[in-house]
């Protein structure tokens, strides 16, 4: 499923084990490693049928421990070499915005249980994994589509409503709404995909679980309406949390997420 030598059109996967500013349960800096350790014992079947070209590894970018504002400088530059189509695997969502920066949508889709708008957290810090997103749109100033959240500060919300983001609360959306929200995207786009927009039930080995999330069958077709209609030129799935996980049922699902994108990616 994987090899090393890219060619300009195969879809690339890389880690991005960033993790400095988590508020919760630490561990998402392990995800890239614990995906690859299992990916070659499962079978790359998704609702497509099976992944026949192999994804092409890149490995990960070099970090420091505790440096975000270096971090995210760090994995720009290595995403700047990089000819899109690819997958980045977190590490913390703070990583996005590295992707946002080399990427530069006008149109930025984030399915997440949460904003990540917040102006400062924990208080006095501007740049972590629940304010990235801000960061990202005061620079960039793209549109924004957000899925699944559920869980948030009335800050994010005031926000999202004044830089007149679509938003799609909760799990209990159709596909028609999905694709309303569609609709309204245009020009180039980035996906990014925070696996706690599951219910915890479903996906316990993340950072900040929230009840009351999205189940892994409707993500697989929210993913596949999304990314068939909206052709993002790149994707990343971020903190998952292997030292949280309950017998890989975490990492499982997000192996197969990865092979359903690298499936509508090729």
């Amino acid at each position: 499923m994987l090899k090393n030598v890219c060619r300009q059109d195969d879809v690339k996967l890389f880690g991005a084990p960033m993790e400095d500013t988590l508020s919760f349960r630490p561990g998402t800096r392990f995800a890239p490693q614990k995906i690859r350790a299992i990916l070659p014992y499962l079978e790359y079947t998704t609702i497509f049928g099976n992944v026949t070209k192999p994804l092409c590894d890149l490995g990960d970018v070099e970090l420091l421990q505790g440096a975000p504002a270096e971090n995210v400088a760090r994995i720009e530059r290595f995403i700047q070499r990089v000819d899109p189509p690819f997958i980045m695997v977190g590490g913390e969502h703070t990583a996005t915005l590295a992707a946002l920066n080399a990427v530069r949508p006008d149109t930025y889709v984030h399915i997440d249980a949460h904003f990540d708008l917040r102006d400062q957290w924990p208080p006095g810090q501007k740049l972590s994994h629940a304010t990235f997103a801000r960061r990202a749109h005061e620079k960039l100033g793209f549109y924004a589509i957000y899925i699944g959240v559920r869980a948030y500060d009335d800050e994010e919300y005031k926000y999202a409503e004044e830089a007149d983001f679509y938003v799609l609360q909760g799990s209990d959306f159709t596909r028609g709404d999905v694709a309303d929200a569609v609709s309204t995207a245009s020009g180039r786009v980035y996906l990014s995909l925070d696996i706690d927009v599951l219910d915890p039930s479903e996906a316990p080995g993340v950072g900040t679980p929230e009840a009351g999330g999205l189940t892994y069958r409707k993500l697989e077709y929210l993913l596949a309406d999304l990314i068939l209609t909206l052709r993002p030129v790149a994707v990343d799935i971020m903190e998952y949390s292997p030292p949280n996980d309950v017998s890989d049922v975490t990492a499982v699902k997000v192996v197969r997420l990865i092979m359903h994108i690298a499936a509508m990616l090729q």
